[in-house]
């Protein structure tokens, strides 16, 4: 299977995925006491949110797959992966949701009022996975300047070149993944460690 097809194969699951997603949730409403439960809600509006990236993947990927100059490689990399952060704040910022959020009817919103979010909080519940991806996305920028990755490989999902320090920059966002989830299985409000580091709590929106 080339690469190309590849993406049309993934892009199709995720978008079937999220149709399903949608399918379910649409005439939804929670009873108060579910208020809370979020963690399933939450893991699901990833797959809605991917497909609302998705272009920006699509066109990163028509770019490099040019094997344009490794300078505007680097460029191209770094921009499709804040892409992800960019969105996440503004729209947690603005609206306490993204669209999957929306989708799956939850929102983020302060701990302490139940109120409507700043856009510092926003920013503090992305910034330890901000550094940790940004990590990865540096080495991956590394490796592309000093010619160990052309933008065609990168574009193909070729992986840099393993070493301590690439075991390292991979495996530090799935610890902090597996704390996550460890903390919000573990307290009555589903908080995760985002969650207490930006004083925010998640919540459904249809609760009657």
């Amino acid at each position: 299977m080339n690469s190309e097809t590849m993406q049309l194969t993934n892009l199709g699951f995720t978008l079937f995925v999220a149709w399903l997603v949608w399918r379910y949730y649409r005439n939804e409403s929670f009873l108060m006491i579910e208020k809370y439960s979020t963690f399933a809600p939450r893991f699901w509006s990833e797959s809605v949110d991917s497909c609302v990236l998705a272009p920006i993947g699509f066109i990163s990927y028509a770019i490099l797959s040019l094997n344009i100059p490794r300078s505007q490689a680097e460029l191209v990399v770094i921009v499709q992966n804040l892409a992800w952060l960019l969105y996440t704040v503004v729209m947690h910022g603005r609206y306490g949701q993204t669209v999957g959020k929306m989708v799956t009817k939850v929102r983020v919103v302060d701990f302490r009022t139940e109120g409507k979010i700043s856009f510092l909080q926003a920013w503090l519940r992305e910034g330890i996975p901000m550094v940790l991806s940004l990590g990865m996305v540096g080495y991956e920028v590394l490796c592309i300047l000093n010619g160990s990755l052309t933008p065609k490989s990168v574009a193909n999902g070729s992986a840099p070149p393993f070493g301590k320090l690439f075991w390292l920059l991979a495996a530090l966002p799935s610890l902090w993944f597996v704390a996550e989830v460890v903390t919000m299985l573990t307290n009555d409000k589903r908080r995760a460690l985002h969650d207490f580091i930006a004083g925010t709590v998640v919540v459904r929106t249809h609760c009657i």
